[in-house]
């Protein structure tokens, strides 16, 4: 009986602990401000021009299946964020310490996922470009970890349309060329612009943020629009 009564004295700092590793592992990078805010733009043209091809090879799912946008312009540049969903996140990965945590909280068990974030998945990759010369200047995404990752100068500016490997059961980038991702399966989804609507089922911003609700991966001057 007092070894019950101990365990349930200890239940609320152990649910407190594990929002804490949540917090701590599952928050997105956050990339720096623009230095001139730039002025919100439309254009469904340009965003299908440079909308990302998304590969994803074997044990990597479920298939995406929406790709969302938002854009700015300044006096050079042309930003345009877009947001790649899937309906679900899950981890399948049988072995490992992390996989059991993911099962029993994070996507299985108690959901963490969907009360801290939100519904589906979203993961949002940002690409600049240039308005005199139509070139990409800057791709943004993030790779295993949570690692920002910025790809610019002559890396990308022969790219005409990015491809982006999923390389991780979270849903995390790699930039990738398309013979890299022969054998793969490529999705090339028409992008959709990011209503204030879509922006709200997704729960994209929170109005206070917290150990059970937390923002999704975005852009700052997103918010703008």
């Amino acid at each position: 009986m007092a070894g019950k009564q101990n365990l349930n004295r200890f239940r609320p700092f152990a649910v407190l602990v594990l929002l804490v590793v949540a917090a701590g592992l599952l928050s997105y990078h956050m990339w720096p401000d623009e230095t001139v805010k730039p002025t919100p733009k439309r254009d469904d043209a340009l965003a299908a021009r440079y909308a990302p091809a998304v590969a994803q090879g074997p044990g990597i799912n479920p298939e995406p299946s929406h790709i969302y946008y938002r854009m700015a312009e300044d006096d050079t540049r042309i930003l345009i964020a877009y947001h790649i969903t899937w309906p679900y996140e899950k981890d399948e990965r049988s072995k490992g310490m992390e996989a059991a945590w993911n099962k029993m909280f994070y996507t299985g068990g108690l959901k963490l996922q969907q009360i801290i974030f939100g519904p589906e998945d979203n993961e949002v990759v940002e690409i600049a470009v240039s308005k005199q010369t139509g070139k990409i200047l800057r791709i943004r995404y993030e790779s295993a970890g949570h690692q920002g990752e910025e790809r610019s100068g002559v890396e990308v500016e022969k790219i005409d349309r990015p491809c982006l490997e999923v390389t991780t059961w979270n849903h995390m980038f790699e930039l990738t060329s398309y013979a890299a991702a022969q054998g793969k399966q490529v999705y090339y989804l028409q992008p959709e612009f990011f209503t204030d609507q879509l922006w709200d089922y997704y729960k994209m911003t929170k109005k206070r943020q917290s150990l059970l609700s937390q923002d999704r991966a975005h852009l700052s001057w997103e918010r703008a629009q």
